[in-house]
């Protein structure tokens, strides 16, 4: 596994911890997981 890609399960635990969610108020990134 290349050390620079994120892996699924790695997002899968981050993804509800992060700013800019959907079901947040405000905007949001196209895909938030290119920002980590």
């Amino acid at each position: 596994m290349d050390r620079l890609v994120l892996s699924d399960a790695a997002w899968k635990r981050m993804a509800p911890l992060i700013i800019g969610r959907p079901d947040q108020k405000g905007s949001t990134g196209r895909d938030n997981r290119m920002f980590v």
